[in-house]
This record gives C-alpha cells, structure tokens and sequence, in this order.
C-alpha cells in the first residue's frame, strides 16, 4: 500500500499568497485523465449540528480527518489526485455579530472560553496541576507561542488582549479567528508524482491518527478532560508512521505544530504523549520547542475549521527547508472530543 505524498501546499492569508500553482497541478491532473477527488473543510457559515455532506469536513480535527481519507484514497488506488481545501473568509465577509452568534455552538449559550475553562479545570485536577501551575504554564506557552510570532513577522497584540476574559484565560491566551483564509493541499500517489509540474519539493504523508469521543460540549468537560481521544489519535498515527510519538515529539530534531486554540490543549498533547509530563519538563520543553509553525491560533489567527489546515501547510512549508526531517500536526476538534495527529517526512 503506497502512501500519499503532498505535491503542494499554498494558502493565502488576508489577500496575501497565491493558490493559482496548486489549481494548476489539478488541471494538468485532469488534463491527463488522472482520477481525481475533492474534499472541503466547511466555513463557519455552515450550520455545526447540521448533518456533514460527503467529502466534507468539519472542526478543528477535519483538515487531519481528511487527510486521513485522502491518503487511504491514495493507498487504496481509489483517487491518483486528492484535492483537500479550505476557504473562510472570516474577517471580510462576516461582521462581528454574525461570528459571534455562528460560534455560540454550544446549548445554554455558553461560551467556547467559557466551555474550555471548565474543561482546564477538570484536567488540573486529573494532572495534579494547581491553579497558578497552569497559569504559570499558560504564560509559558504564550511566550513560546511569541517567539515563533516575531520570527514569522506578526505583530504582537496590545494590551487589551492580555485583560482577562474568564478565571483562567485572557484575550492573548483564545484562538482569534479574524482572518482571511484560503488554503490547499494536493495528495497524490506516489506513481504519478514525477508527470505532473509541482510547485514544491514533495512530502510524504508517513501516517495519520484519528481518536472521537462518544459525545463533545459542556456537560462532558469532565470525561473529555481525561483526553482518550487524544491518547487513541496517538496510538493510530504511531502504528501508521511506525515512530515513537512520544519520543518524536520530545526530539528536537522533529517539527511540530501544535493546536493552540486555548492552552489547555497543547499541554495535553505534551502530557498524554509523555513527551512531558512535569510541570519542570514541560517548561524546560516550552523553553527550547517551538509548539508551532505559524505563531499559534491567537497570534496567527484561527481560520475556524481550518487552523489544521493552515498548519499543514506551513509544516509543508518548513519541510523544504529541512530535507530528511520529520513534523507531526495536531488537531483538535470542539472541546477535545475529535483528536488528529498527522505525520509528515521530508524523506520521500
């Protein structure tokens, strides 16, 4: 079974970027007859209970979701071409109201910060973790998170954004999906790579893991805490890419982009994976890793379902820069009850 290599990878963030090379290879695809499939990453404007349409995905997991599909497309000869793409133009075309009221997924009107506050709580207390322990862990990760900013060029948000919104998190600290956002990823089997024109060096889709929970929103904060989804996903990309995940992820020769929607989340990922496990390792880890590629889903901005997706991409991005290495993306979806790992090589 072949595995799915990503001959391209764009975006294009704010009016700033260019997909026309991607749509290009799918026309030189087509062109040849190759047998094509599209899978779409829903926008915000689409109702969250409502029933998912085929070939599409939603959430912060969907991008890892779909990819999983694509690449078993691949694997099972049932696509040569897999076209996996986001579009939400959040910034542009919805005003602030209407993002408001299309975010309140949640019965009761609770607030996603709201929800993962509960949430943080619950894991503290499973972790052993006190409050100001993970406040001081939050600082910790915002600071890591900042660095990468500067490094990609982003600006640093004023002081209003460090005014707290809830017991245990402020503005800095909550994914902000004011953006604009188009992105594509194009998965194809490994036999046709060399007839098409691509636009980047390839990469290998080494495996992907999936882990869904029975049941996601605020009265399951308690169970959702204890990350089972979480540790599922990890165990299904490790079996697929045949790495250790824990130690792939505490390696600092191994990329990675972690989803950072609220705190809890990336700290999760260290501590269900084992990477680390202690509040000293996870600073000493917070220290010397980037957690992302791109800033984080605050800083960067948060494209609603396609956070994910963004990070694909600029794994891809930092992949060509560094032949024969490693990056895992994580994925998130609602409060933790969809969780993704993908893991990428630039050893192909």
């Amino acid at each position: 079974m072949a595995n799915g290599i990503i001959i391209s990878a764009q975006r294009n963030i704010d009016q700033a970027g260019d997909i026309s090379a991607s749509l290009n290879i799918l026309e030189q695809a087509r062109e040849a007859g190759l047998k094509q499939a599209s899978l779409s990453i829903d926008p915000l404007s689409t109702d969250w209970n409502s029933p998912l349409e085929e070939g599409h995905f939603r959430s912060g997991c969907g991008p890892i979701e779909a990819l999983a599909v694509a690449n078993r497309m691949i694997s099972q000869s049932e696509a040569d071409v897999v076209a996996i793409r986001g579009r939400d133009y959040l910034k542009s075309e919805y005003s602030r109201e209407e993002r408001h009221q299309l975010m309140t997924i949640y019965e009761d009107d609770i607030s996603i910060p709201e929800a993962y506050t509960q949430l943080t709580r619950h894991f503290c207390r499973l972790q052993g973790l006190s409050e100001q322990e993970f406040i001081n862990l939050r600082d910790q990760i915002f600071q890591n998170l900042s660095r990468t900013a500067e490094q990609q060029g982003i600006s640093l948000p004023d002081q209003r954004w460090f005014t707290p919104l809830t017991d245990l998190f402020r503005g800095v600290d909550c994914a902000n999906p004011g953006i604009d956002f188009d992105g594509i990823l194009i998965v194809a089997h490994p036999d046709i790579v060399n007839s098409l024109e691509t636009s980047m060096p390839p990469v290998k889709v080494c495996g992907t893991g999936i882990g869904i929970a029975d049941q996601d929103g605020p009265h399951y904060t308690q169970t959702l805490a204890e990350y089972h989804a979480l540790e599922k996903a990890l165990h299904y990309a490790s079996i697929q890419s045949g790495i250790d995940l824990c130690q792939s992820i505490r390696s600092p020769e191994v990329l990675l982009d972690a989803y950072t929607c609220y705190p809890v989340v990336p700290l999760a990922l260290l501590i269900i994976s084992g990477a680390a496990t202690t509040p000293e390792a996870i600073s000493e880890f917070l220290a010397t890793r980037p957690l992302t590629q791109t800033g984080g889903m605050n800083l960067a901005r948060a494209p609603w379902n396609n956070p994910a997706l963004n990070g694909l991409i600029a794994m891809c991005e930092a992949l060509q820069q560094a032949p024969g290495q490693t990056g895992i993306v994580h994925g998130n979806g609602g409060l933790g009850y969809k969780q993704g790992l993908a893991v990428l090589s630039s050893n192909v």
